[in-house]
């Protein structure tokens, strides 16, 4: 679905799709994002990670449990 709906075209902005994220989209907070220890920015992108999987099934199972 993601395809179908033109995913792709952000592949040109490569690293700054996850600076952008964990930026919440506020570009005055890109530079913050950068000085960060490289650590740390990978724990947030796990637990981003972890709780949207999480959501993902957590959803599926309701959605299931109602049919």
């Amino acid at each position: 679905m993601e395809k179908r709906a033109g995913i792709q075209a952000f592949e040109k902005f490569k690293h700054i799709n996850t600076i952008n994220a964990l930026s919440g989209g506020d570009v005055t907070k890109w530079d913050l994002i950068l000085n960060t220890p490289y650590e740390r920015v990978l724990t947030k992108l796990l637990l981003n990670k972890t709780e949207a999987d999480y959501q993902r099934k957590y959803t599926e199972m309701l959605q299931a449990s109602k049919s």
